[in-house]
């Protein structure tokens, strides 16, 4: 009797992929990995620009109605230079009106709003504080001004240079009937005084983001008492 011979196993059709395949597949992965690192990389520095820009925007806003607040119950008659109609002034000095008795106005002592260059910069076109802005300033608020009692608070920082679109040529570039106009000044016209502020600031990413407010106001007291 012949004795059989053991058949051999047949393959079960699951063999080991090629080198090309794994490759192949490698690389795949690769290209999807990068794909969504590129998108998130994108949506991250949009996300921070967003972030920025509304902090910006915020800041301009509250500035400038703090400024407002500031000017509307000045007296138009107790500035130490009364603006000059259609110009636009950064140093303003006055008396402001907080309260009446016996229907006089009582007055604050001497108050000043000035436009002065943040701590470490210099007017010399470089970044001297190394905060990524050039020849930037602040907006200060000075309460009793040459008294023992002289307070200083800073409406705001991040003040541009120049107004936005505007580029020091003695040219009026962003069509406001100013010249080279500064990022915050205050432009008088008879009792109206308008408030405009420009800001910039960097993003995370190192992008130059700018923002502007303006806004109007009223001047009618006096020292007489009246409005």
């Amino acid at each position: 009797m012949k004795s059989k011979l053991p058949k051999k196993a047949k393959l079960n059709g699951c063999a080991g992929f090629s080198l090309v395949e794994l490759a192949v597949s490698a690389a795949i992965l690769f290209l999807v990995i990068a794909g969504v690192a590129v998108v998130s990389s994108a949506s991250d520095r949009a996300y921070r620009t967003g972030t920025t820009t509304a902090q910006l925007e915020e800041q301009a806003a509250t500035a400038t109605d703090r400024i407002v607040a500031e000017l509307c119950i000045a007296g138009i008659d107790t500035f130490a230079v009364l603006p000059p109609a259609g110009n636009a002034v950064s140093d303003l000095q006055y008396l402001k009106a907080i309260g009446a008795e016996d229907g006089e106005v009582i007055w604050t002592g001497p108050r000043r709003l000035r436009l002065e260059k943040e701590p470490g910069e210099l007017d010399d076109g470089l970044d001297n504080n190394h905060n990524g802005l050039v020849d930037e300033s602040q907006v200060v608020l000075i309460e009793e001004v040459g008294t023992a009692d002289e307070r200083r608070l800073v409406l705001t920082r991040w003040v541009s240079e120049l107004a936005v679109g505007e580029v020091a040529n003695g040219i009026d570039d962003n069509g406001n009937d100013l010249v080279d106009e500064p990022g915050f000044c205050v432009v008088r016209s008879g009792d109206t005084f308008a408030v405009r502020l420009s800001l910039q600031r960097r993003d995370a990413g190192g992008r130059l983001l700018s923002r502007s407010a303006e806004t109007s106001t009223c001047v009618r007291n006096r020292q007489g008492g009246g409005s």
